[in-house]
């Protein structure tokens, strides 16, 4: 049985093991000598809460945007975020930070190997849009590409087997001559695994 409950903007499913999970907290929190039975108006009570919660919580789009994760972003300039690389051209990462167009930056010459398609990197956010009104014309120009600068790596599936295969052979050999590494060093190792 599934009992579809409609508010003002959204519509929502209920299964009937839904109903069962429902009904079984409200035996286990009633008092002992009503346990054998089930109270099947809980059900419907909670129906109605849910039906009259939806109605009283309709919110307009401005009230939403305000308190959306995008508004409370503040001023793009500057900011630090995460991203994750979706693409690779020669030296060019595209890497989406969760915003309407993916960042372009340029792989750095060294260890830029270490930049592959799903690794996570730190950018510094400039722009969330190239955009340019361009002499004589009257609407601006996008290049459907955000403005950031990269940082550093901040995983990658690479370094980290690396990183594991000198931990492995550390403990193998202990710390003889040939591998004396500083606490700080093995501690990083660790840290990585």
């Amino acid at each position: 049985m599934i009992v579809r409950i409609q508010g003002p903007c959204r519509a929502m499913m209920v299964s009937s093991s839904f109903r069962r999970l429902c009904l079984s907290r409200h035996q286990a929190n009633s008092d002992p000598e009503s346990k054998n039975q089930t109270d099947p108006g809980s059900f419907d009570d909670f129906v109605d809460t849910l039906k009259a919660s939806t109605a009283t919580k309709h919110q307009t789009f401005a009230e939403m945007f305000r308190h959306s994760k995008f508004a409370q972003l503040g001023d793009f300039d500057g900011r630090m975020v995460t991203g994750k690389i979706v693409h690779r051209v020669a030296d060019d990462l595209y890497i989406d930070v969760g915003l309407k167009f993916n960042a372009v930056c340029k792989a750095p010459a060294q260890d830029g190997d270490d930049y592959t398609v799903g690794s996570r990197v730190l950018l510094r956010l400039h722009a969330y849009e190239l955009s340019e009104r361009f002499l004589g014309s009257k609407k601006d120009l996008t290049l459907l590409e955000a403005d950031a600068t990269l940082v550093r790596l901040c995983d990658s599936r690479r370094g980290s087997i690396k990183a594991t295969k000198q931990l492995q052979k550390i403990r193998l050999r202990g710390a003889g001559p040939l591998f004396r590494f500083p606490k700080q060093q093995l501690a990083k190792l660790q840290q990585i695994q």
